[in-house]
């Protein structure tokens, strides 16, 4: 899956880091852009997003050999 994951959270929108599932921002922090995105067609989806933890946890494991 090459798109952000987006869930609603008792009723507001939630950002989801896609490997662990954690959430990254809920919907009053998303930009105009994001918003945009999160509601575009397949083709204009917002990437994948990863919280601060999984993006230093894979940049460490893909650093190493």
């Amino acid at each position: 899956m090459d798109k952000a994951i987006i869930k609603f959270n008792n009723g507001n929108l939630a950002l989801l880091c896609s490997r662990c599932h954690s959430i990254i921002k809920i919907g009053k922090e998303f930009t105009k852009e994001e918003l945009e995105l999160t509601m575009g067609s397949d083709k204009n989806r917002l990437p994948k997003q990863f919280c601060k933890q999984c993006k230093t946890n894979h940049y460490v494991t893909s650093s190493t050999p």
